[in-house]
């Protein structure tokens, strides 16, 4: 007996993420970190003439660790003399040569931020001691006329200062791609060129979100600083940053990092070196007096190393993840929801992207910034397809993990197979919650009983219940089970029920949408059974046309699934000749092909060949198929002949 199994292969995946998750420590998490940051400088006095002579040169360092409630200055070494918010550097050698400069400070750095806990009126009033940061600069031309009408577009009937920020941050880094070719330019480019040519470095992104908040009446200003970074687009992880500082009344100055996605915070990670009017503010002043003498400055050298690492702090917005199918077909789509939760007391942003293997393509927008009242609890939705080119004998299950911008992760996974459910972009767009402000949905939910599985036109009942589990009375809701609708009323933690008659009509899998939805709500989900019809196999067997005495040949027996049910436990057996041959397969997905050999001296006139096929289906129900085959045999020569004719007498007893 011979055995065939159909070797099913578990393909995991490698999550690729372009995040240090596992190997590193999450410095963002920390409550406090302490820091080595050394800056250097260096310039280049030259000969001008052969007179050239030189009296004294001054450096000013106007990088300086800033002091605030996140940041404290422990320690400073430098030969140069401190004073506020600057190092002077002085040199009365009179040698025209090159210099160098600098500090060494330790910086203790908290993971704190000046919360706002709640509505800010907008349009802001009491900002008169703040009107210089309304101000346009060369860089930060909040005169421009399209800065104004885009923002003002932007922010039309907002009443809440710090949402009216968040939508010109969020529209900025959604709009504006983050490129380091514009490093390329001597300056920054302004904030109206940016807005032009929706590109930029972080410095430039900040330029217009600082532009916009002008336009619109917010003060703002910019932060020049040092910040870590796990992007693969830089070569060290300390790098020179730029970020914001938006002024609101009786809460003071709140950090927001437009490239890091921190909306209302910097992580602790960040150091603070200078704020100001315009990011093309001087880093270093010099002045020099001198005849026919020229100076030549060199970019600042930073180097940050980490002296000591406080205690890991719980995040406060806290993560969960569902799909609505953990079971696909190969090319099918699937919707990834991510679920949020604000554990603060007071507004917190935060900036997720899903990361996937490449066998699965994210449609539309991966990373998006969500805002979130205290205690609020939101969702977000990915589409994901899967690719239709993987192996039908083999299984996938594929990994998807939600990443904040403080690294902070939440992992599921998927199942895709050949052969089952499916799902239609258009399907999964209906899934699809329109309008993620609706966070009350979070309150609500169905509780469904129905047979998973159905015979071809049985019949069965679907009950499904809607539950409001939160603290409001919901009116109007428009409950659907399928086509059958009806407008409820759900006070508080009361319940509706719907049923619906379904009759397996349709082979495969099928789907039925059930949703609810107000002005307060919107929930939607899929139920998935599926009908099965009676396991078929088709067989088709492939014959000589003749067998010629003492000549070997073949009978080649095809078999292919013509159902949707998968056989099973499938027993091939083909009597002939004297002999018997058997098969078994586990069960049949794709098509098969069993090929015989026989020796050609067993020949006789007329030889039967029976081929018994027997199957199952998932249950255990037996079916067979019976063939009876006959094929001619001839000799070449008398002696043959005689042969054969012995073969078929020794036939009758087989």
């Amino acid at each position: 007996m011979k055995k065939i199994s159909l070797l099913i292969f578990l393909i995991v995946v490698i999550l690729a993420v372009p995040l240090a998750l596992a190997e590193e420590d999450n410095l963002y998490l920390y409550d406090s970190l302490e820091l080595y940051l050394n800056v250097n400088g260096e310039f280049d006095l030259k000969k001008e003439g052969s007179s050239a002579s030189l009296k004294d040169v001054n450096a000013q360092l106007l990088l300086y660790p800033q002091e605030s409630y996140r940041q404290k200055l422990l320690n400073i070494d430098t030969e140069g003399q401190t004073k506020e918010d600057q190092v002077n550097f002085v040199w009365n050698d009179q040698k025209i040569e090159e210099k160098e400069f600098g500090y060494s400070a330790i910086i203790k750095t908290n993971n704190q931020r000046t919360e706002v806990k709640t509505k800010i009126p907008f349009p802001l009033k009491g900002i008169d001691d703040y009107k210089e940061y309304l101000l346009p600069t060369i860089t930060i031309d909040s005169d421009n006329q399209k800065i104004i009408q885009k923002a003002t577009e932007l922010v039309e009937g907002e009443d809440d200062a710090f949402k009216v920020a968040f939508k010109l941050a969020s529209w900025v880094e959604e709009n504006v791609i983050y490129d380091l070719t514009t490093l390329n330019a001597e300056t920054s480019q302004k904030a109206s060129w940016v807005l032009d040519n929706k590109n930029g470095v972080c410095d430039e992104m900040t330029s217009l979100f600082i532009a916009m908040s002008r336009a619109v009446g917010i003060p703002a200003r910019f932060v020049s600083g040092i910040s870590y970074t796990t992007s693969e687009l830089f070569d060290e992880n300390w790098q020179p940053h730029g970020w914001a500082e938006v002024y609101f009344p009786e809460i003071g100055w709140v950090d927001f990092d437009i490239t890091f996605g921190e909306y209302g915070y910097i992580d602790v990670t960040h150091i603070k070196l200078r704020d100001g009017f315009d990011p093309t503010d001087a880093a270093t002043k010099y002045k020099w007096l001198a005849n026919d003498v020229s100076l030549e400055a060199k970019e600042l050298d930073f180097t940050v190393n980490i002296k000591d690492q406080g205690n890991s702090e719980k995040e406060m917005i806290l993560l969960e993840q569902e799909i609505l199918a953990k079971e696909v077909d190969f090319g099918s789509y699937n919707l990834i929801k991510g679920i949020m939760k604000n554990a603060a007391n007071y507004y917190a942003a935060t900036t997720l992207q899903l990361a996937v293997p490449k066998e699965l393509e994210v449609l539309g927008r991966n990373k998006r910034t969500i805002l979130l009242s205290p205690n609020e609890v939101r969702e977000t939705f990915w589409i994901v397809k899967v690719t239709k080119d993987l192996n039908p004998q083999s299984w996938y299950q594929f990994p998807t993990l939600i990443y904040s911008e403080k690294n902070v992760t939440v992992r599921d996974s998927f199942k895709a197979q050949s052969g089952n459910n499916f799902y239609s972009k258009e399907e999964i767009e209906e899934l699809t919650v329109k309008d993620e402000e609706k966070t009350y949905s979070r309150k609500i939910s169905f509780t469904c009983n129905y047979p998973k599985e159905l015979k071809l036109n049985q019949k069965a009942e679907v009950k499904c219940k809607l539950k409001n589990s939160g603290n409001a009375n919901l009116n109007d809701v428009n409950f659907c089970l399928d086509n059958i609708c009806e407008i409820v009323n759900l006070p508080i933690n009361q319940e509706k029920s719907t049923e619906l008659a379904i009759k397996g009509e349709t082979v495969g899998w099928n789907k039925i949408i059930i949703s609810a939805e107000n002005e307060e709500i919107e929930k939607k989900s899929s139920l998935e059974y599926v009908v099965l019809d009676e396991p078929v196999i088709e067989i088709k067997t492939t014959l000589p046309e003749k067998i010629i005495y003492g000549k070997n040949f073949q009978i080649i027996i095809n078999l292919e699934k013509n159902s949707f049910t998968v056989p099973k436990e499938i027993i091939i057996s083909v009597k002939g000749l004297g002999t018997e041959n058997k098969w078994e397969i586990s069960e049949l997905k794709e098509k098969e092909e069993l090929i015989l050999d026989f020796a050609g001296e067993r020949t006789n006139n007329k030889n039967k060949f029976k081929i018994i096929t027997s199957w199952k289906d998932k249950n255990g129900e037996s079916y067979s198929d019976q063939q009876e085959v006959v094929i001619i045999g001839e000799a070449d020569d008398f002696i043959d002949k005689v042969k054969m004719l012995l073969n078929g007498i020794i036939s009758w007893f087989y």
